[in-house]
């Protein structure tokens, strides 16, 4: 299991992660092995209730649920969340993403692609398919 923060920074992580077990550890991922560990981007709580919200519209409706004027924490990063917190992100209900590979997947070429010398061929594809959130709430 895999857990990074949640924002740009923590999906490269990730992604320089799973080019690792695609290159030396191929299997893990080909049997369904390796996992992602979701974490909150939000904690949204009033003095009787708190609810970790993973994105925009999880915490607006979290602030509707505990309003009026709940405290609202974004995390910016898993170094900001207490151990005693974090253990409300694992176990039974915790949100796991399982990194998998389709049949026609050419594993050779992904790695080539991620982290070989294109350099802009690949700035372009990230540019192309960079999405960017608005905080709505604010």
């Amino acid at each position: 299991i895999v857990a990074t923060d949640a924002d740009v920074d923590g999906m490269h992580i990730r992604l320089l992660l799973i080019t690792f077990f695609l290159q030396f550890f191929p299997d893990l991922i080909k049997k369904g092995h390796v996992y992602i560990l979701q974490t909150p981007l939000f904690r949204v709580r009033n003095k009787k209730k708190t609810l970790y919200c993973y994105s925009e519209e999880e915490r607006i409706n979290a602030i509707n649920e505990l309003s009026p004027n709940p405290e609202i924490t974004r995390f910016k990063g898993l170094g900001e969340i207490s151990p005693d917190e974090f253990k409300h992100f694992i176990g039974k209900d915790m949100r796991l993403e399982q990194v998998s590979l389709r049949k026609t997947d050419a594993v050779k070429e992904l790695l080539e692609f991620y982290m070989g010398k294109n350099t802009m061929e690949r700035q372009n594809f990230i540019i192309d398919n960079l999405v960017i959130e608005e905080d709505l709430a604010s």
